[in-house]
């Protein structure tokens, strides 16, 4: 697929999609979400990329949400419609087998919030703000909004949903939000340092532990720990495994290459 709403590149094992709307503050509208669940599909099936980085080519915003003018005189099948494509496209971000990490600079509000917590790390600047203004407009939060539940809290989700009104990184910090915060000047170089960490880890012991955590959330307490435990022991017949655990006996630095 040739892309028109989003940029991908890849590089040093890392995967970068641009949202690139920003005469809409990267407004997600239909077209837009193939194109970030085609680009999914694409980094998912290289084994070169370790890592994925979210991040805006617009200065004022991550995303500012769904596309208002795109769907506001949708009727109810095409917006039961795009509700399923949003959670398929945040639900392929959330379940890729490879970390995520989003990278905020400015309005990160309704679906773009969503986006950005169905990555695994949220990397924002100082002047960024996070909201659920969906309320506003005369509709409820839904699809991985649901996730704030577990992230932050009742209360946190409750006041996000009921108001409207954005946090600050600082009130975005108090309900654990966030990974790590950073003057905007200081973004590139924090992501930086983040996907260099990240990617020195095995790749298959990440999706592995990605995958548990997943189960975690998602199912009852002892189903997840029952889970866990089968699942570890794929990571015992890999080369990363036994690299990972020799270099430790060793007191010696570790190279993982995936296998």
């Amino acid at each position: 697929m040739a892309y028109q709403k989003i940029i991908l590149k890849k590089e040093a094992k890392v995967a970068t999609i641009t949202l690139n709307r920003p005469e809409v503050l990267n407004a997600l509208d239909g077209p837009m979400l193939e194109e970030i669940l085609d680009a999914i599909g694409d980094i998912e099936k290289d084994k070169s990329i370790w890592v994925v980085v979210f991040n805006s080519s617009c200065e004022k915003a991550f995303s500012s949400g769904t596309d208002v003018k795109y769907v506001k005189d949708f009727d109810p099948w095409a917006g039961r419609s795009i509700g399923k494509l949003l959670h398929r496209t945040f639900g392929a971000v959330r379940k890729l087998e490879k970390p995520v990490i989003a990278a905020i600079d400015g309005l990160c509000l309704g679906a773009g919030l969503e986006l950005a917590i169905s990555c695994d790390i949220l990397i924002a600047t100082d002047r960024s703000q996070f909201g659920l203004p969906n309320i506003n407009v005369g509709i409820p939060a839904i699809v991985e909004a649901a996730i704030l539940l577990p992230a932050i809290g009742l209360f946190g989700t409750k006041e996000l949903c009921f108001t409207g009104k954005n946090w600050d990184v600082h009130r975005a910090q108090k309900f654990n939000l966030l990974n790590s915060v950073v003057p905007p000047a200081e973004l590139k170089a924090e992501v930086k340092r983040w996907t260099d960490l990240l990617s020195s880890k095995s790749p298959r012991g990440m999706a592995t532990q990605k995958d548990i955590i997943n189960k975690w959330m998602t199912t009852d307490l002892e189903t997840a720990i029952d889970y866990s435990i089968n699942t570890v022991i794929l990571n015992f017949v890999t080369r990363d495994q036994k690299e990972g655990m020799s270099a430790f006996l060793e007191k010696r630095g570790v190279t993982f290459t995936g296998e």
